[in-house]
């Protein structure tokens, strides 16, 4: 691809994800209204959103399985339309298990998109461009994160919580359009320094992902514990579903004061994601086992700020500052997480790899809002956020112990697309 196309591809598939991503906070701030019209509490929204999250991770792996054997620009397409129609139609649920219903089908186009967006970047973009794409590509989630919120709080407030659902599914129209008219299909291994040349000269990358190569995915050291990670370093995140009613019920601001303080949240995530994956980028460059070390102490950082916004007693202005720095550090650790895994493992395995590592993900955040919402009922909000982002440390020290296997991880995927390349080259 040109470096036009690539930046249209990129650009496309961040602002897809950035409205998928927004059906999956649109909610938040309206729990309380939801919960009244429905007759549920937190538990079963929990419920729900934990399996909003599992279900679409469990697809997700088919999907991932499938990327490296079919069109991934269709692919992409199809996940993101059986994410958004589900999502407008929730404006017309009449019951709580309609509603249900189609907030699990959401999710299961949210799952089927991850694996796709990082397989496809990992084949436009080589090592060192990779940690600023990713950051992107994250930012993109966490600006969803804060556009979901935003429609929920303010229109909502106005309009109901119906017509939100709507508006966080129709951007997604014309995007979709636009990637399948604008975009070229992706070649693997286009970016590899070993096959990019052989790629550019027409010759096709021979290597596929068979059921029984998954089994090889484990035997990598950064895989096992990058997926260790992923399950405690996204209770917290998946427990910040409740936030928005923590604001309100735990500290007394309205609707919209939850929401603006909310947004400055959103905001140091996303800002966080853009530094964190530039630092990143620079800190690989440096040494690639500084990269683990670099993600472990920011996740530290992220946990102390996060207990201190739940435990802060002040007004808007402190808790909206503390909020920001604590989500500023915490989000560095995301687009190098990802960033590792492009690292270390070869293009027919993105696909799979990042279909699991969201399913390793998906597992925590689905944990946390199920454990946030069980512990809010049993020892109050302010508790459950508390516990939830206690689970950072252990993601700390894992990202900590992996500085020592990652470098050998890289040498070893260095010396597999060598020995791709020599195939390629004598099938000429």
């Amino acid at each position: 691809m040109s470096k036009t196309q690539k930046t249209l591809l990129l650009v496309l598939m961040a602002a897809s994800m950035v409205a998928l991503n927004a059906d999956t906070q649109v909610m938040a701030p309206m729990l309380v209204t939801i919960e009244a019209e429905f007759g549920v509490d937190d538990s079963a929204v929990g419920a729900m959103m934990a399996l909003f999250t599992v279900v679409g991770a469990v697809v997700s792996l088919l999907w991932g399985y499938f990327a490296d054997k079919a069109s991934r620009k269709k692919l992409f397409v199809f996940s993101v339309a059986l994410g958004e129609i589900p999502c407008a139609l929730t404006a017309l649920a009449p019951s709580w298990e309609i509603f249900f219903a189609l907030r699990i089908l959401t999710g299961i186009g949210v799952g089927a998109a991850f694996p796709l967006v990082f397989s496809i970047l990992g084949d436009i973009y080589d090592e060192n461009e990779r940690p600023m794409a990713s950051a992107i590509l994250t930012t993109a989630f966490g600006l969803g994160a804060i556009v979901g919120p935003v429609l929920g709080g303010f229109v909502g407030q106005v309009s109901g919580w119906r017509l939100p659902f709507v508006l966080a599914a129709v951007p997604n129209v014309p995007l979709l359009l636009a990637f399948w008219f604008l975009v070229p299909e992706p070649r693997a291994a286009a970016s590899e320094e070993a096959t990019r040349e052989l790629v550019e000269a027409g010759i096709l990358y021979p290597k596929h992902i068979r059921v029984k190569d998954y089994a090889r995915l484990g035997r990598v050291p950064t895989n096992v514990y990058l997926f260790i990670q992923g399950i405690a370093g996204t209770i917290p995140w998946g427990a910040f579903f409740f936030l928005n009613k923590f604001l309100e019920t735990a500290k007394g601001f309205s609707i919209g004061q939850a929401t603006a303080v909310y947004m400055v949240f959103g905001a140091g995530m996303v800002v966080g994601n853009l530094a964190g994956g530039k630092l990143g980028e620079l800190v690989f460059r440096r040494s690639p086992k500084n990269l683990p070390l670099f993600c472990g102490v920011t996740t530290f950082l992220g946990c102390f700020g996060t207990l201190a916004v739940v435990t802060l007693k002040g007004s808007i202005p402190l808790l909206s500052a503390a909020g920001f720095l604590a989500a500023f550090f915490a989000a560095m650790t995301g687009p190098n997480m990802r960033t590792m895994l492009l690292d270390v493992n070869p293009p027919e395995d993105r696909g799979p790899i990042f279909s699991i590592f969201n399913l390793t993900d998906s597992l925590g955040t689905g944990l946390g809002r199920w454990v946030a919402g069980m512990l809010s009922v049993a020892v109050g909000l302010s508790g459950a956020l508390a516990i939830s982002a206690s689970f950072w440390v252990i993601c700390g020290v894992v990202l900590v112990l992996a500085a020592r296997i990652f470098p050998g991880d890289i040498s070893v995927l260095k010396e597999r697309m060598a020995q791709a390349a020599r195939e390629m080259r004598a099938a000429r």
